[in-house]
């Protein structure tokens, strides 16, 4: 009877995985291949992608969603390529970059993600009211980080344009 449950019992702590083979797999898993969104943040932090290597970036951070929203520096890399692809990827990078705003608040890159929000429902989408509120909680938030000035030269000129004073201007210096 002795020997069936020795037996048992090695089959059972054999079975197991060691603290050591758990840290293995982890590390495996989190390793950059050539298909994984780890590999395509590294070339997006390199600068070496093609404008179909950055839509192929955008598919894999999609993709690997939930690695992505546990860094800001992945949610800014992430949204960033994603804010600049056509259809529903835009979507997933402004998802990114309010996620970051809001998970990681005290981080570098939060006041950058905030005039970029800015910059591009400005621009990209038209809609002054929306850039005016990411601009106006950059400055509540950081009025002394460096990228204050910017927010608020942004806001006086959305401010006017939305007037329609800049219009105006654009008028008068097309028919000169």
């Amino acid at each position: 009877m002795r020997f069936v449950i020795a037996v048992f019992m090695m089959v059972v702590v054999s079975c197991q995985s060691s603290p050591a083979q758990q840290n293995i797999k982890e590390y495996t898993t989190a390793v950059p291949t050539s298909d994984s969104a780890l590999f395509y943040l590294e070339l997006v932090e390199r600068n070496v992608l093609t404008p179909a290597g950055y839509t192929r970036a955008a598919a894999h951070f999609v993709a690997q969603d939930s690695l992505i929203k546990t860094d800001a520096a992945y949610l800014m890399k992430a949204g960033l390529t994603c804010m600049n692809q056509e259809g529903s990827y835009r979507l997933y990078g402004v998802n990114y970059l309010i996620l970051l705003t809001n998970k990681f608040p005290q981080d570098r890159y939060a006041p950058e993600a905030l005039l970029q929000l800015a910059l591009f429902f400005d621009g990209a989408l038209g809609d002054g009211e929306r850039a005016v509120e990411y601009l106006r909680v950059l400055l509540k938030r950081y009025p002394e980080h460096t990228l204050a000035t910017d927010a608020k030269a942004l806001l006086d000129l959305i401010s006017v344009s939305e007037t329609g004073e800049i219009q105006t201007v654009r008028d008068w210096l097309n028919n000169e």
